[in-house]
């Protein structure tokens, strides 16, 4: 699996996070890892009911969760989740406000066209990674195992908050 899209939560959902995410404190960062000038907000005790819908579909044991509000010049640099205690990670899109960028971008190993049409230069690809727009809908979550090489585009415009679960292996 290179990853999946699937919708996890409901539109009510949503909005139980957005006012969960609004009660927590700001917690503005420049640098934090791979993310560049982000909002970071872990949960505290007593999360929306929604987080379980998201663990109950990992099936693990939940390792961390925090939400991330992209705005304008925020992205995240490509990296993978290769921390020896995790296992999968969740991302959902909980919401946008006027966006322009801020696309999830995965990097997937290249694969070469089974036709023998036409001419070829170079190599055939083997080893080499193409990158991919994953495309999300508000309210959809990507899921992928800590081996996907994945980042955020730069957001040219608005906002982006999302929820961040990672699993244990």
């Amino acid at each position: 699996m290179h990853y999946k899209v699937e919708q996890l939560i409901t539109k009510e959902d949503r909005h139980e996070l957005i006012d969960y995410f609004k009660s927590l404190p700001s917690n503005v960062g420049h640098i934090d890892y791979n993310l560049y000038n982000i909002d970071k907000r872990y949960l505290k005790q007593n999360p929306p009911e929604a987080i379980k819908k998201i663990e109950e579909r990992a099936g693990r044991k939940n390792y961390s969760h925090y939400f991330v509000m992209y705005d304008e010049g925020s992205y995240t640099k490509m990296h993978t989740d290769n921390d020896d205690q995790i296992g999968l990670t969740i991302v959902t899109l909980i919401d946008t406000v006027n966006l322009v960028g801020g696309e999830t971008i995965a990097m997937i190993p290249a694969k070469l066209s089974e036709s023998k049409e036409g001419y070829q230069k170079g190599d055939d690809h083997k080893g080499r990674v193409v990158p991919r727009v994953i495309r999300m809908n508000v309210g959809d979550s990507v899921i992928y195992d800590r081996s996907l090489l994945h980042g955020v585009s730069e957001i040219e415009k608005g906002k982006r908050l999302v929820l961040v679960s990672w699993f244990t292996r």
